[in-house]
């Protein structure tokens, strides 16, 4: 490969990664704003279900990446973005709150993370896994 491709494709690679982590700081943000959603006094699980995004986006930060630091970076900016806006500011102000679906989604957020993150695995091409089926024309 030239080094023309070469950087074609680094380049390709971070605009991924930067696109995948700004993703995850919006949903982040977005389902953080969401967990006391009620709807005619009724509790909305939109907040946890949003939480569970984190899994999709480790995986698609360890495909832009390669690796298995793209696959955890998404997890470890969540759970900034998450642990950030459920703590409580000096003014008294809280996004996530401590009840049940504000721990669900600090829960379930970090648990996706954790599962996409670890079960990350490098794609490899047909013919690169089995190399007898590449030469025999299979």
């Amino acid at each position: 490969m030239s080094s023309d491709g070469r950087s074609s494709e680094l380049w390709s690679r971070a605009a991924g990664l930067v696109l995948v982590l700004l993703l995850t700081v919006l949903l982040a943000v977005w389902g953080a704003f969401l967990v006391p959603l009620r709807l005619g006094g009724v509790p909305v699980p939109l907040g946890v279900l949003l939480a569970l995004a984190t899994l999709p986006l480790c995986r698609a930060g360890g495909w832009a990446l390669g690796s298995r630091l793209g696959a955890a970076l998404p997890g470890a900016v969540w759970l900034v973005v998450g642990a950030t806006l459920g703590t409580r500011r000096s003014e008294g102000d809280l996004v996530v709150t401590g009840g049940a679906l504000g721990l669900a989604f600090l829960v379930l957020g970090t648990l996706g993370a954790a599962v996409g993150a670890g079960t990350w695995r490098p794609s490899r091409p047909a013919a690169a896994a089995d190399p007898a089926a590449s030469r025999s024309g299979r």
